[in-house]
């Protein structure tokens, strides 16, 4: 098993367990792409592991219940992994959802230094409660595709 799907599995098996210690799945300094965020998440950011801490500890943020439909592709590069997966939870209101992820990671010294996910925006948004959010930058946008990406 390759140092990358060793992250993989601990970031699935963390996310569900124990959501606080998360960030020490993370490098120090971690760059997390989403580039279907569409707006409702930054496209890219350089983040600390302090801060990610802050973000996953914060009030509000949905619980975890499950991950499940897993699978993790090992790259020719052993640093490299590619997760597919659902993730089930619950959100502030008690309202039940399940998102489908793509994730592509990159770890140096056991721990993710870099993460692409892609997930389809429109369930993220309904899921996490930002729908309204998403709707208004759609409108916003004048027809440019581009403009919201």
């Amino acid at each position: 098993m390759s140092e990358a799907t060793e992250a993989a599995r601990r970031f699935l098996r963390v996310t569900v367990d124990d959501l606080s210690a998360l960030a020490e799945v993370y490098g120090e300094e971690v760059v997390i792409e989403m580039p279907f965020a569409a707006g409702i998440a930054p496209t890219s950011r350089r983040v600390t592991r302090d801060e990610l801490r802050a973000q996953f500890s914060r009030e509000g943020i949905p619980r975890y219940t499950s991950v499940s439909d897993v699978s993790i592709l090992d790259c020719a590069d052993p640093h490299t992994a590619v997760l597919e997966y659902r993730l089930h939870g619950e959100r502030a209101d008690g309202r039940a959802f399940a998102t489908d992820y793509i994730m592509v990671i990159t770890t140096r010294d056991g721990r993710i230094v870099h993460s692409r996910d892609y997930s389809n925006p429109v369930q993220a948004a309904l899921n996490s409660g930002r729908a309204d959010q998403l709707i208004r930058i759609l409108q916003d946008s004048d027809g440019d595709a581009a403009a919201v990406m």
